[in-house]
């Protein structure tokens, strides 16, 4: 008995830990990143921390970043949900600084000198590669796709008056051989933590990841959230539950049998009813107004 109570609370601590791993949803600014390199299954890249509510408007903004799959084997795709870089006032002639173009697609290079653009980049690091024309306008562009394990972005703000605000995932994927991934009707594999995930990305593609059929078999977001925030309760009981006993002096605990379960005996608590205190400590039942204590 005593060997399963001292177990108990790192049981509690790793139950709550892991309820917190599991409902953690991960976002980042692409402008508080810049210069970094980010690693994960799946990403919501903003940005800028106020997307969707204030323009990004910062002028001479030269800012890249490095996303990296989860594993050397998987790529990297990136499709938009939002997507808005323009300039109202041109760069001058003198301070333009032209991005590296496609050479199948010179229209859009040229459509995006004059102002701010985004330019994604094949890797690695050490000798990134433009991937496709940069991208500027507000049309949302097509997904892209790495053909290794890393995908640059280089976001580049000229002119007086810059607009950036845009809204992209990342998801890490691979062909062929799934293994412990989650198929996609579309044949991608992708990392089963992106599967029904709460930002409802479509991380396969084809929707069929977010799908309330099988195999993914998601429930609406209203459930989502509920199971979230269930989650997030167990997490925060586990935790509290094992950093209390962790805290506390082993004699302010008794063991309850039965309906009573575990009693915590500390000066605002009381000893379990027809139990032996530890310490000899005096049991005493549990007074309530009304039913002949004293308040």
């Amino acid at each position: 008995m005593e060997a399963r109570l001292l177990q108990l609370p790192q049981r509690l601590l790793l139950l709550g830990a892991a309820a917190l791993t599991a409902s953690a949803l991960e976002t980042a600014d692409l402008v508080d990143l810049c210069g970094q390199t980010w690693q994960g299954d799946g990403l919501l890249l903003r940005s800028h921390s106020a997307s969707r509510k204030f323009y990004f408007v910062a002028p001479d903004t030269d800012c890249g970043l490095w996303v990296r799959a989860a594993t050397p084997s998987d790529r990297i795709r990136f499709q938009f949900r939002f997507f808005l870089v323009y300039s109202l006032t041109s760069a001058s002639p003198t301070s333009q600084e032209s991005p590296a173009p496609n050479a199948s697609t010179p229209a859009s290079a040229v459509a995006c000198a004059p102002g701010s653009y985004l330019q994604f980049y094949e890797g690695p690091p050490g000798a990134p590669r433009p991937l496709g024309a940069p991208v500027c306008g507000l049309t949302i562009p097509v997904p892209v796709a790495s053909t290794g394990d890393f995908l640059g972005l280089r976001l580049v703000t000229r002119g007086r008056q810059p607009r950036v605000d845009f809204v992209g995932e990342v998801t890490s994927f691979r062909s062929g051989f799934c293994g412990p991934y989650f198929r996609c009707r579309n044949g991608r594999c992708i990392p089963p933590s992106l599967v029904c995930d709460l930002w409802g990305m479509d991380n396969c593609g084809d929707g069929s990841d977010q799908a309330s059929w099988p195999p993914a078999n998601c429930t609406g977001p209203w459930l989502q959230k509920v199971a979230l925030a269930s989650s997030l309760l167990l997490a925060s009981a586990g935790l509290l539950t094992g950093l209390l006993w962790c805290c506390c002096p082993v004699r302010w605990l008794a063991w309850c049998p039965g309906a009573h379960g575990l009693c915590l005996s500390f000066p605002s608590c009381r000893i379990c009813p027809g139990q032996v205190a530890p310490e000899g400590l005096q049991p005493s039942r549990p007074a309530f107004q009304g039913q002949g204590g004293h308040p």
